[in-house]
């Protein structure tokens, strides 16, 4: 009799529960769909920018001007950052929009082919960007004619070779082989993979340098190491391995693994940016939010120090709505945003990362892209080059190709430092309906 009144008693109490349950799983519901419609809307403003024929390789421009405004500084006008196509190029597979991915990886294959001066499999840090069409003078690079001083002017940056950017592109061609089975890809990530290892590796210590500033035929070398670009390359050579059995990959893929373990900082919870010139010394002067989040997610020992290095950024690059780029938290930085919010998911705090989604979305354009900042401009800490300002290097609230990838990236919960083994799902199903 006992145990027949408690079970009476407590029917309303799991009724209650089952309601709950049941509302949460349909606010989840509600939100995966919003998700995939900001995904594909996204993925439609990537391809709305897009001209020239169907097939033909293409390079996006990075930055649009804001709303129909002003024309882009000279620099920018016609530049497309190789990081910036690779994350396109990942978020249109994501969005199963695999003709226009396959445009951006023909045109990375044709940058390392065609260079107009380089043939040892690097890529530059930026290309002419429009549809492709290779001439004598190779794949076409940014530039600009300056009237004042009667001459073409390109920049230091741009036509150089940065490790990280260069890794990018070879990550992306790794997501295109799997998606295509087309050699050509695989091929060109085992060229650009080796150049790094070639030409970037410390001879001294752990880890890849920074990569070449400036024109050819003699760059300068960048001898600081970055957490970052030893994170991409870790990556690349992670998902090479998988591919390319034969390969040297995990060995090269061990030495940026190493530096990586060096510039985590056990007392704080975080990651170092990374190393001062010519040494594994951590930089102890600033922070970058991508070398926080990026390793939770590329690399499977770190996963479990993510609560951690979570809770440090969340004091130190946290503001309201999002994620800074550095610690002085002047602002929002929607690609960091972004990449907090995929980060957030596949390491089990989704209920954290909703709120980030709201404010990508409240920053989309009429064209369906992504501002790469809330505020006018955002500081970074960051130089351009070697022997620029210090600090120079900040982003504007600008239409941002980058940070619109990150966004669909983060919608659709994909990974872009692991191949398709090591996502959440076989990746094939179609979330956006075709045009």
């Amino acid at each position: 009799m006992k145990r027949a009144n408690w079970s009476i008693q407590t029917l309303p109490v799991l009724a209650f529960i089952l309601a709950g349950i049941v509302l949460f799983a349909s606010l989840a519901k509600a939100d995966d769909e919003q998700r995939r419609q900001l995904a594909c809307s996204l993925c439609d403003g990537l391809a709305a920018q897009m001209s020239g024929e169907p097939e033909q390789p293409f390079i996006f421009r990075s930055f649009e001007p804001a709303n129909g405004g002003s024309a882009l500084h000279p620099a920018l006008e016609n530049t497309g950052f190789t990081y910036d196509n690779a994350v396109a190029l990942m978020a249109l597979y994501g969005c199963q929009r695999k003709k226009e991915a396959r445009r951006v990886a023909d045109a990375l294959v044709l940058a390392l082919e065609t260079d107009r001066h380089y043939h040892d499999g690097r890529l530059r840090n930026a290309y002419r960007s429009g549809p492709v069409t290779p001439g004598k003078e190779g794949m076409l690079l940014p530039g600009y004619w300056n009237a004042t001083s009667n001459s073409w002017i390109e920049d230091g940056y741009q036509v150089g070779s940065a490790t990280g950017s260069t890794a990018w592109g070879a990550l992306a061609l790794l997501m295109a082989f799997e998606e295509t089975e087309q050699p050509a890809y695989l091929d060109a990530a085992r060229k650009i993979m080796d150049w790094i290892h070639r030409s970037t590796t410390d001879p001294r210590n752990a880890g890849y340098f920074g990569g070449y500033f400036g024109h050819e035929p003699t760059p300068e070398r960048m001898t600081w190491k970055s957490t970052e670009h030893n994170l991409d390359v870790y990556a690349a050579d992670r998902w090479l391995a998988q591919l390319d059995e034969g390969g040297d990959w995990p060995h090269q893929g061990d030495r940026a693994l190493q530096f990586l373990n060096a510039m985590w900082n056990e007392g704080e919870g975080r990651f170092f940016i990374g190393s001062v010139p010519d040494s594994n010394a951590p930089n102890i002067e600033m922070s970058g939010l991508d070398a926080e989040l990026w390793p939770l997610i590329a690399v499977p020992d770190f996963k479990g120090k993510a609560s951690r290095v979570i809770e440090w950024t969340e004091i130190h690059h946290g503001v309201d709505g999002g994620f800074d780029f550095n610690s002085d938290r002047d602002g929002i930085w929607l690609e960091g945003t972004a990449q907090a919010a995929l980060v957030l998911r596949l390491t089990g705090q989704p209920a954290k990362a909703e709120p980030l989604f709201k404010t990508i979305e409240a920053q989309r354009t009429p064209g369906n892209l992504i501002y790469a900042t809330v505020n006018e401009q955002l500081s970074t800490g960051l130089q351009v080059g070697p022997n620029s300002t210090p600090g120079d290097f900040k982003y504007y609230r600008l239409p941002h190709i980058g940070a619109t990838g990150w966004a669909v990236l983060a919608a659709l919960d994909l990974n872009p430092f692991v191949g398709s083994a090591g996502q959440a799902s076989d990746g094939k199903e179609s979330p956006c309906p075709q045009k």
